[in-house]
């Protein structure tokens, strides 16, 4: 018997994918606490730290909020007085179009985060500009790596608790 051929339409409705509906900022914080001092001549390139999350919640069978939560953390060198601090929480509703269920929660883990990196970024030097410095653009993040780190974090947490039962 033989096999009757996929339009090119069925074909990409069969195909697995992301869509995002709709992105958007979810919260947003930028203290600027010791401006002016912070901003005239004379005060070095900060120490930045940032930290990121990543959070994930079921809308439902299909479809997922994303967000990434970066804090970034400008400190001067010499006597850490705060230059400025931002807080982000950037937001996606994603659907997963044709995804096996076993793979869910790494493309929204990992392949959502992606998506969503060049706008936080984006934003992040648009606040550092408009806050009066140079701006300041993220580097690229290996969400993978944080992904995997997660999963091993949870398994230590899982046989802590085993152990701690026993």
């Amino acid at each position: 018997m033989a096999e009757t051929p996929q339009t090119p339409q069925a074909a990409a409705d069969a195909a697995p994918g992301i869509q995002v509906v709709a992105q958007y900022i979810k919260d947003l914080s930028f203290e600027n606490p010791n401006a002016p001092e912070s901003l005239v001549s004379g005060w070095p390139q900060p120490d930045t730290n940032v930290q990121i999350s990543l959070r994930h919640n079921q809308v439902r069978d299909d479809a997922y909020e994303c967000s990434v939560h970066f804090r970034v953390e400008a400190k001067k060198k010499d006597d850490g007085k705060v230059c400025f601090i931002i807080d982000l929480a950037y937001g996606a509703l994603a659907v997963l179009k044709n995804i096996p269920k076993e793979n869910h929660q790494p493309v929204i883990m990992v392949e959502v985060p992606k998506l969503l990196f060049p706008f936080v970024r984006e934003i992040v030097a648009g606040l550092t500009s408009k806050g009066g410095y140079p701006p300041l653009y993220l580097t690229p993040i290996s969400f993978e790596t944080i992904y995997v780190s997660e999963i091993k974090r949870l398994q230590a947490e899982k046989e802590k608790q085993k152990t701690a039962a026993n």
